[in-house]
């Protein structure tokens, strides 16, 4: 009886230990997130053929040989960036780790928020000082020509490899500002659908002084060419001393959520943007706004120049509650040794 019983308790105690591994397993696979879709059209994992690594102690501006945000989401556009996509050579100067971090992995504005500031929206992640302090001039060398998105990759391998970094994706739950239609199935005057088939050579944007050639009309609106590559939000030249304006061309509305953050400062949007509107597609937008009511940083409902921009002209709020928002978590980091 005793044999039977003990037997019993091993077969007890042997299943007991499967379905912990078993669970462990499901709750990993549950927490892992996907390689995004632009590192498999990137190719996967890559290196550098070389790289020097080395802390800047001469100061001076910042400087790297193309932008090291987000794609071409956050940036003014530069020559190198929209003539010169490919190459072998990657070259920065006097930037701080995070900024490596942001461009190896393609973070928005709301991740990179979440990193730079600890405080950021409650999201609770913690970084050490010297990663958004320290300065470092990196320079190295593709095997061969390469894409920005690949550059990206090498990167990671080089951080992992000097830095010893290790990350991983998780969805925190937030305070977030939720951006939906004021009206239900209807935009903005400057929220525009894209036009199918344009490649933005030809889109339509607003000058500086809001003109626009009779022979460059955009779904019949007053605009006028601006230099902005598709899939691109960028900060434009205001209309107004001391405004403020930011247009983009063939981006979907999640795009536009994201960069509100960065774009008008925590000042303004404490929290994240997400996307609720329900809109599909891609779109052309600009908005202009001056920074006079600071109301928002309290979360207040009253609203600000801002947010009364938003409405009128894109036809878009933001109402607060709470979501998951996807961040990158430093689970380790050193600093490097000397080459």
């Amino acid at each position: 009886m005793q044999n039977a019983n003990r037997k019993r308790y091993l077969l007890l105690s042997a299943a007991t230990f499967f379905a912990t591994i078993a669970s462990g397993v499901l709750a990993l696979a549950q927490t892992t997130t996907p390689m995004p879709d632009w590192q498999k059209t990137a190719g996967g994992k890559q290196e550098f053929e070389v790289a020097s690594v080395r802390e800047d102690k001469v100061g001076g501006s910042a400087y790297s040989n193309f932008s090291l945000d987000a794609g071409n989401e956050y940036f003014v556009p530069s020559k190198s960036d929209i003539l010169d996509p490919t190459g072998t050579l990657f070259s920065a100067r006097n930037q701080p780790l995070l900024r490596y971090i942001v461009f190896a992995y393609k973070l928005n504005g709301t991740q990179e928020l979440a990193l730079r500031f600890d405080f950021y929206a409650g999201l609770g992640l913690h970084v050490p000082l010297w990663v958004r302090q320290t300065q470092y001039d990196i320079e190295a060398r593709a095997p061969g020509e390469a894409t920005k998105d690949q550059m990206r990759l090498m990167m990671q391998d080089l951080l992992s490899d000097r830095f010893k970094l290790a990350v991983h994706w998780e969805a925190r739950e937030a305070p977030v500002f939720g951006l939906v239609l004021e009206t239900p199935g209807k935009l903005g005057p400057q929220l525009l659908q894209h036009p199918a088939g344009n490649n933005c050579e030809a889109t339509a944007f607003p000058d500086d002084a809001g003109r626009a050639p009779a022979k460059e009309q955009h779904a019949a609106t007053n605009l006028s060419t601006l230099p902005i590559p598709c899939g691109v939000i960028a900060h434009l030249t205001a209309s107004a001393s001391g405004g403020h304006r930011f247009g983009g061309r063939n981006v979907p509305l999640a795009l536009l959520a994201d960069s509100l953050p960065t774009q008008t400062g925590m000042a303004t949007l404490p929290r994240p943007v997400v996307d609720q509107t329900g809109l599909a597609g891609k779109f052309d937008f600009w908005l202009d706004w001056t920074p006079e009511d600071t109301s928002e940083v309290n979360n207040g409902e009253t609203g600000g120049t801002f947010r009364e921009a938003l409405k009128k002209q894109l036809g878009l709020k933001l109402v607060p509650e709470r979501a998951p928002v996807e961040v990158l978590v430093i689970d380790h980091v050193e600093q490097p040794s000397p080459n």
